[in-house]
């Protein structure tokens, strides 16, 4: 967006607490966030009017809709008041069909073979104008970040570029990799005398302590930290081998700063969301994608049908082995 408007002051609107990570890059003179669903019913209608009401004074002459699939973000493109209103829509639903025009003064519905979501927001960034050359997301890592991550690597006794990253949380517990899979592959990396930074939130906390269980009285070589930075934790993915980790906002992260991942997928969409720097397994289950995070999947099997030999395979070929 910066290469097709470079003298105009561009927002963008997510979901907390991705406000300050995207707060940080230098492209955008604001990110916020969408208002609190906490509270009583009047109290968030309340709230929501007055974002809205927010939203209407800033004064958009364009609003770019990267996420038209139900009903609200629909809702801010049309209060916005925006003079162009750009969305991102499946125009084989009718009532889409219908409303849309009211919501948008125009529509992009991209081709099929456009699968991936990183594809689809270019695809529809280019109906702005003309992109040259291919527009992988990117965030940006500044010195400081580099230089507090290398703090935690002293503080560890971690050479840079001497370890991987692991996730073994994801917000949802269909979505994560047996604990003493991941232990299993941190015992063959700490053989071939490489470290593994196991990292997460507070969420991550119960699968952090399960991984940590399985490493038994942790190695030397395996570290865990929490609740760290946006800043510093995209200094420490800038820094090492490779990133491993669950379907999960920090496996986005990690290629988005330069960091080769391995995803695995279980009930996630390994269509729209598949890497696109590093690669994903999964198990080969016809139920696949089932988007059943929660209580509706009674056995994650597609999860714990992916073996630790397959993943070690995986992180010893391209593009993970040119990092060696």
């Amino acid at each position: 967006m910066r290469s097709l408007y470079p003298e105009s002051k561009i927002h963008y609107l997510t979901r907390t607490p991705f406000d300050t990570l995207l707060g940080e890059e230098p492209d955008l003179e604001r990110a916020f966030s969408l208002p609190s669903k906490t509270g009583s019913g009047a109290k968030k209608l309340l709230g929501y009017f007055r974002f809205l009401r927010e939203i209407r004074a800033e004064g958009y002459d364009l609003v770019v809709d990267f996420f038209a699939r139900g009903p609200r973000s629909r809702v801010i493109a049309l209060f916005s008041g925006a003079t162009r209103r750009l969305g991102l829509v499946d125009k084989s639903a009718w009532i889409h069909r219908r409303i849309d025009r009211f919501v948008y003064t125009q529509t992009v519905s991209p081709p099929v073979q456009l699968a991936l979501t990183r594809d689809r927001i270019p695809y529809l960034v280019s109906r702005l104008g003309r992109l040259e050359g291919p527009h992988p997301p990117r965030l940006s890592v500044s010195d400081g970040d580099l230089a507090h991550a290398r703090e935690i690597l002293s503080e560890e006794g971690i050479p840079e570029g001497k370890y991987w990253v692991f996730f073994c949380g994801s917000g949802a517990r269909t979505k994560n990799w047996p604990a003493d899979r991941f232990a299993a592959i941190a015992r063959r990396l700490g053989d071939e005398g490489l470290h593994v930074l196991c990292l997460g939130g507070a969420s991550d906390r119960p699968e952090q302590e399960a991984f940590a269980a399985s490493c038994g009285a942790l190695p030397p070589r395996v570290h865990l930290r929490t609740q760290l930075p946006w800043g510093t934790l995209k200094g420490l993915l800038r820094l090492g081998r490779g990133t491993l980790s669950n379907d999960s906002g920090p496996a986005h992260i990690a290629q988005a700063v330069g960091s080769p991942t391995l995803v695995l997928f279980g009930p996630g969409d390994h269509v729209s969301y598949a890497p696109f720097l590093g690669r994903f397994l999964k198990a080969d289950l016809a139920c696949q994608p089932c988007q059943a995070f929660a209580a509706e999947c009674p056995d994650n099997q597609c999860m714990k049908m992916i073996d630790t030999d397959t993943v070690w395979e995986a992180l010893h070929a391209p593009p993970f082995s040119a990092r060696i």
